[in-house]
């Protein structure tokens, strides 16, 4: 056992959003880059499959 004293963790619920994104940032939709990592993405989902219990329209 260390000798070391226990730190009490501080838990916060902010109001605050965890990320904030510039809106000055350019859409990516439609980059050639995150296009192919896309197709590739549901190319090895096609081949692999997903597990029996998850719903495949999650929305």
């Amino acid at each position: 056992m260390s000798n070391k004293p226990k730190k009490k963790g501080l838990i916060k619920v902010g109001t605050k959003p965890l990320v904030t994104v510039d809106p000055t940032l350019p859409s990516f939709e439609g980059h050639p880059f995150f296009e192919k990592k896309a197709q590739a993405v549901k190319r090895l989902l096609k081949k692999v499959g997903l597990p029996s219990h998850l719903n495949p329209k999650s929305r």
